[in-house]
């Protein structure tokens, strides 16, 4: 057995055994040897950006990604470690599938127990069949489901993070730079069990520096700046009409009532937003991938995007209450990590605006 193959199992078992929780060992090893695989099959990125047999996008994208990290070293502070210096090219458009799940009536998530990692709102499988086969489960037992494929993930900085074919061919080049930054945030600063935490901060970190990036990079005046920004106003745009369909069904549900009328008006609001998203919103945008989006179409769906971007209004706040400043900004996010509601945390200290010095 190759080493790193031995290296990823051992890391799963050894954190299965010293926890002394029932997990689900089988699931656990199949994953370690999923990961193992990857790393098994990874390639320096130095050589390929040196090969002339390489396609020209295809190293314009691997020197992006290597920009990129640097950037989130340098200028951001992040922790990079060995993260990022190879690259797996993958025989699939997504190296995992995710699954999420929400009561028809609530939109809280429903979440799978880990070690280390605490309770999250997602399951995750490098096989297809095996995520269908758990929202099956979890479908007949009454819940919402979703299965979407994912381009990339986080190993918390404990095995080093290849570059993934997945992330690389991304239909917006500034998606690599903005991903790397992410799964980066992810490895700096991470709560076990938080996952809307987790997600909202290292979705700001990643946007935010993606932007700064761009404007070091590009300048702030180019032309890609200019495209970068119109496909930024065109995501909030996307998240504000996900948060006003989260608002109406959250006003709903509080009202409560018999389950069968609350789902019947469930589906109504959902119906009536996707018609005004579809005919009023959509066709007014500069992003061809958003004007033929859909809003979440179940709870689930909604659950799982929102851990990405109802919050993050939050996340701008504070950063801004540092004054735009990285090294205050990442100390604040360290300093609620360990809170019982992070997010609750992150608030209080933003309106309360407490002195740089205690924030870092």
């Amino acid at each position: 057995m190759s080493s790193p193959i031995r290296r990823a199992q051992l890391v799963v078992v050894a954190v299965v055994g010293l926890s002394g929780c029932a997990w689900d060992l089988g699931y656990l090893l199949r994953q370690g040897l999923g990961q193992a695989e990857l790393l098994v099959a990874a390639q320096p990125v130095g050589r390929l950006l040196q090969d002339d047999g390489v396609s020209v996008d295809v190293r314009r994208r691997l020197a992006l990604a290597t920009a990129a990290r640097v950037f989130a070293r340098d200028v951001v502070g992040l922790d990079v470690k060995q993260q990022y210096k190879k690259v797996v090219f993958l025989d699939a458009p997504a190296v995992v599938y995710v699954v999420s799940a929400a009561l028809p009536t609530d939109l809280t998530p429903y979440t799978w127990s880990y070690p280390f990692v605490g309770d999250l709102p997602y399951r995750g499988s490098f096989d297809l069949a095996e995520a269908e086969a758990t929202a099956d489960q979890l479908e007949q037992r009454g819940f919402d489901v979703s299965v979407r494929p994912v381009s990339t993930y986080s190993l918390l900085g404990f095995l080093p993070d290849p570059i993934l074919s997945s992330m690389l061919y991304r239909r917006e080049e500034l998606d690599v730079v903005e991903t790397v930054i992410h799964e980066l945030a992810h490895a700096t600063v991470f709560a076990a069990g938080q996952g809307a935490f987790n997600e909202g901060l290292a979705t700001f970190v990643g946007r935010q520096g993606r932007r700064q990036f761009v404007a070091e990079h590009f300048g702030p005046d180019s032309a890609v700046a200019r495209r970068a920004t119109a496909l930024d106003d065109d995501d909030d745009a996307w998240a504000a009409a996900v948060q006003a369909l989260a608002f109406d069904l959250r006003v709903r549900f509080a009202q409560g009532g018999d389950d069968d009328v609350v789902i019947e008006d469930k589906a109504s609001i959902y119906l009536a937003h996707q018609r005004h998203w579809q005919q009023e919103v959509a066709p007014t945008l500069f992003s061809m991938r958003l004007r033929a989006a859909r809003l979440p179409e179940n709870n689930a769906e909604l659950s799982a995007v929102g851990i990405y971007s109802l919050k993050q209004q939050l996340y701008q706040q504070a950063f801004d209450g540092c004054g735009g400043d990285w090294g205050c900004f990442l100390g604040l996010l360290r300093g609620v990590a360990a809170e019982s509601d992070p997010e609750v945390a992150l608030a209080e200290r933003a309106r309360t605006r407490l002195p740089e010095i205690e924030l870092r």
